[in-house]
């Protein structure tokens, strides 16, 4: 849900530079919208189910694997702090947005989640 939530809404706020007037007002509020329900809830949920997960399972934190995993997770919050702080400068300055800005936004958090899933799957180190 909240990586999910943070690629449809960096390819979503892509268009913005490309609309004018009532379409763009109407893109940053949907955007707004659900980055407050559906990224910010699943970074909530992905944070307190992880912490409950390593509570229980607490051996897991002696693979390097795990510290890597996490490691990628802060990298994952802080580019969705970027991406909130970009959506909400939209609001002071609507011209302020580029569709680079919001394409690599989308390219990191693909990434991220491409070498997370390998971490947990594969299991390296």
């Amino acid at each position: 849900m909240w990586i999910g939530s943070l690629l449809v809404i960096s390819s979503l706020m892509a268009l913005v530079p490309e609309q004018v007037g009532a379409a763009r007002e109407a893109t940053v509020l949907a955007a707004r919208r659900l980055f407050n329900l559906s990224a910010n809830g699943g970074a909530m949920v992905t944070v307190l189910f992880g912490g409950f997960a390593i509570i229980e399972h607490p051996e897991v934190m002696r693979h390097g694997w795990m510290h890597a995993k996490l490691a990628l997770v802060v990298v994952l919050l802080f580019f969705h702090a970027l991406l909130y702080r970009r959506i909400a400068a939209l609001a002071d300055n609507p011209g302020g947005a580029t569709r680079g800005q919001f394409s690599m936004i989308h390219g990191v958090v693909s990434l991220l989640l491409l070498a997370i899933l390998a971490l947990v799957i594969l299991k390296p180190f």
